[in-house]
């Protein structure tokens, strides 16, 4: 096989492939959240957030900026931050109540498996003397 016939072969499984495996499109809820360790009130829906990120950092101001749901597929959707950055959310694929996402929000570009009752949290950058967070998970 030449290196030509190759880098096409490989461009068009790039290409194609998250259309062949995604099921979609698969509901999501992607919501803003600006986080500081300042005192100030926590939203009751973020509890969890605090306890799972109190860790690493004690938050002790958690507010929700901005809240979507997305209808996502293979052609991807993007969220946009209050600080000027954007995320790109694509699924990948769908097997077994298990959605696979890939989340671009630079610097960091990564795949990620989001079950039914779970969620995860992805750092946006700074914003307002505090950190803001993209938490995504499968609306109730």
């Amino acid at each position: 096989m030449t290196t030509l016939l190759r880098r096409q072969l490989l461009f068009a499984v790039l290409v194609f492939a998250p259309l062949a495996f995604a099921d979609g499109p698969v509901a999501v809820q992607a919501d803003v959240v600006f986080a500081s360790t300042t005192a100030g009130k926590v939203d009751p829906s973020l509890v969890k957030m605090q306890e799972t990120l109190g860790a690493k950092v004690k938050y002790l101001t958690l507010e929700k900026r901005s809240s979507q749901k997305l209808s996502l597929d293979a052609k991807g959707a993007t969220v946009a931050l209050p600080n000027g950055k954007s995320a790109s959310l694509t699924l990948e694929g769908l097997k077994d109540g298990v959605a696979t996402l890939r989340v671009k929000l630079p610097p960091t570009d990564a795949t990620y498996s989001l079950a039914k009752e779970k969620s995860f949290y992805l750092q946006g950058g700074p914003h307002e003397g505090g950190d803001l967070w993209l938490v995504l998970s499968q609306p109730k």
